[in-house]
């Protein structure tokens, strides 16, 4: 989608998302920067976000099983459709960052997992709520990092 067509799909929302918009924009900024200057780890806590490295994973299933309010629902799609569009960067580890941050006050996790495919090592970061993961594309390859582990 273009940025005008993103301009016009956000103004016919109502003006709350405009304004969570605007927040997401903010912290995905913050997000952008902290990956590049502090730890993972003490970037989640700047941000209130529980970085889960246990080593297990989440039920995966329908998403839809989480049952969020309304304006939670609303908070999740403004910051996940923010993150598609130049010039945000939507890698999955940014997509699970801010969608905790979004969910912060819900029982959530963000993961990391890796996986080796041909001798390449590839990792993949989600967002589970409630015990459910949120992004189940893929996640079934991915072994979940421990605290042993670098991350």
């Amino acid at each position: 989608m273009r940025p005008l067509g993103t301009v016009r799909t956000l103004l016919r929302r109502p003006p709350r998302a405009w304004f969570r918009a605007a927040q997401a924009a903010a912290l995905a900024g913050v997000v952008e920067v902290g990956l590049r200057t502090v730890r993972l780890p003490r970037l989640t806590r700047l941000l209130g976000v529980r970085l889960v490295l246990d080593g297990a994973v989440g039920r995966v299933g329908d998403p839809g099983l989480v049952r969020l309010s309304s304006s939670e629902a609303e908070r999740l799609d403004v910051t996940w459709r923010l993150l598609r569009h130049r010039p945000f960067n939507g890698t999955c580890l940014r997509r699970a960052l801010l969608g905790a941050h979004a969910l912060r006050h819900r029982d959530h996790a963000v993961r990391i997992g890796v996986q080796k495919v041909a001798g390449e090592v590839k990792a993949h970061a989600w967002l589970e709520v409630d015990g459910i993961v949120m992004d189940p594309d893929g996640i079934e390859s991915f072994r979940s990092l421990t605290a042993g582990a670098p991350a």
